[in-house]
């Protein structure tokens, strides 16, 4: 019965022996290249370790779109009615934009050593959050919340002033 087991477990030293043959290199697998990537200089390594943080920069700016749209769909399908849903919901697709963009210098510092662009994500995150704010505005709009006509000022203006007086005679 041994025979027929092709591998054998040694505690003892934690390795895998095979009792017939040993395992080649995988197919396509070449060692000099192996060797080549271990000798890479440091400066190619700082190089991609700061290409790598830039793409995460930019990663983070865009992250906001999803809740951007996620939110948007939530207003749209709370509808244009006046209700409680409704305005709660564009309320709060209002503030989130708004206090994101407020908080963009928390989220994107200036770099010490000057060598990240931190300027280009933070408008990308900003714009993206301001197309946000822009269709909480349009929802508003839709409610007929928004003052967009001169007679959602009437009350402000002064009535007029009275230049002609107009009496009746008996004559």
């Amino acid at each position: 019965m041994a025979e027929f087991r092709k591998f054998k477990v040694d505690l003892d030293s934690n390795s895998l022996v095979t009792s017939k043959k040993t395992v080649g290199d995988p197919i396509g697998f070449d060692l000099s290249f192996a060797r080549d990537q271990s000798e890479l200089s440091g400066a190619s390594s700082r190089r991609s370790n700061l290409a790598n943080r830039q793409a995460a920069l930019f990663s983070l700016a865009q992250s906001p779109f999803k809740n951007v749209a996620m939110m948007s769909f939530m207003m749209w399908m709370a509808g244009a009615q006046l209700h409680l849903f409704s305005i709660m919901t564009t309320a709060s697709g209002v503030y989130q934009p708004i206090s994101a963009i407020l908080k963009s210098g928390e989220v994107f510092p200036p770099d010490p050593e000057k060598k990240l662009d931190t300027l280009t994500p933070r408008l990308i995150y900003c714009l993206v959050n301001g197309l946000g704010l822009a269709y909480a505005c349009y929802r508003i709009y839709g409610m007929g919340l928004f003052p967009t006509h001169l007679t959602d000022w009437a009350s402000t203006i002064p009535a007029p002033i009275v230049t002609e007086v107009a009496v009746s005679s008996l004559w």
